[in-house]
């Protein structure tokens, strides 16, 4: 008896101080721990698995307007757009993120928020059957259940990082590409959307879903817009390239039918400047601080009026 205890306590020490450190750590902060900075959880945690920190800072703090998207809604600086009017946003967009995770977290944010403004930023590459990632049906369950939030992967690789990161005094940045711009800059264009309109596919399903969330919006006295963020014109190209410019067509015309549209993503003395862009999908804050002037901005000087093209709802 007195060596089966032993060997059961042998056993649950492990898994009992690894628990207090993540209790301690708090990578996602799922108890409002202040043990470790947030700087470094954001710069750990955070690009691990975008939506379920997001998720569980919303939960703590939620807000009745919020911004969906994916890394170029991101990029948006939530300060600034507070600036703007008397609404205050939460920025709910994920690096990498999907259609199907943005109408996902919709619904999850409305099952406990009573929302006022959902603001949805989509470019045509994410429109698209063959991009069915989610992430976000994942980091629910995890947010909802502390086993298997303590059990994840992402909690475990996290309170790893994090410890090491802090015990040698160390910074990891998890995003930084091994490449040059001009390398990555290739790589954007000749693999990732090369590989993404090689296998497009008109989202009926998708379309269906954000038709729901726009009835719902109705419904419920919910401002529902959506912008498509500027790209490089080399990505534009490969629109043409892969004869999907009609495909292109029916996308923007279905988000017209949904809500009012914000579009950026055309050629203009913006986007056919390799100067005010990251890599061909992402522009510079400078750009990003003019895109968020426009949507959330209440006055907006006409001289903006030449890089975006506003068409309010069809068929109200």
């Amino acid at each position: 008896m007195n060596k089966f205890l032993s060997r059961t306590l042998i056993f649950f020490i492990p898994l009992f101080l690894y628990l207090i450190i993540v209790l301690a750590v708090d990578p996602y902060n799922y108890f409002s721990s202040e043990v470790v900075s947030s700087e470094i959880k954001k710069n750990i945690a955070f690009k691990l698995n975008y939506p379920l920190f997001k998720l569980l800072a919303y939960e703590k703090e939620p807000t009745k307007n919020i911004i969906l998207g994916d890394s170029r809604s991101n990029n948006l600086d939530i300060d600034f757009v507070n600036s703007c009017g008397d609404k205050k946003f939460t920025n709910l967009a994920y690096g990498g993120g999907t259609l199907q995770e943005i109408i996902n977290t919709f619904w999850e944010v409305s099952k406990n928020a009573k929302l006022e403004t959902v603001v949805i930023g989509v470019n045509f590459n994410l429109y698209n059957k063959a991009n069915a990632m989610d992430r976000v049906s994942e980091a629910i369950s995890l947010k909802n259940n502390f086993v298997s939030y303590a059990t994840s992967k992402y909690t475990f690789k996290s309170t790893g990082l994090i410890v090491k990161s802090i015990l040698l005094n160390e910074t990891y940045d998890l995003e930084v590409p091994e490449m040059s711009r001009e390398e990555f800059w290739r790589y954007q264009l000749n693999s990732s959307a090369n590989n993404s309109y090689r296998i497009y596919k008109y989202p009926e399903n998708y379309f269906l879903e954000l038709q729901q969330i726009a009835v719902y919006c109705k419904q419920n006295n919910i401002k529902l817009s959506f912008f498509i963020p500027p790209t490089h014109v080399s990505l534009q190209e490969k629109i043409d390239e892969f004869k999907l410019t009609m495909q292109e067509e029916k996308f923007k015309k279905d988000l017209m039918g949904l809500g009012s549209v914000y579009d950026f993503d055309f050629s203009n003395e913006i986007t056919k400047n390799k100067d005010k862009f990251k890599d061909p999908y992402h522009c510079k804050e400078s750009v990003t601080e003019i895109v968020a002037k426009i949507v959330f901005c209440k006055n907006t000087t006409s001289n903006l009026s030449q890089y975006y093209r506003y068409h309010a709802m069809e068929n109200k």
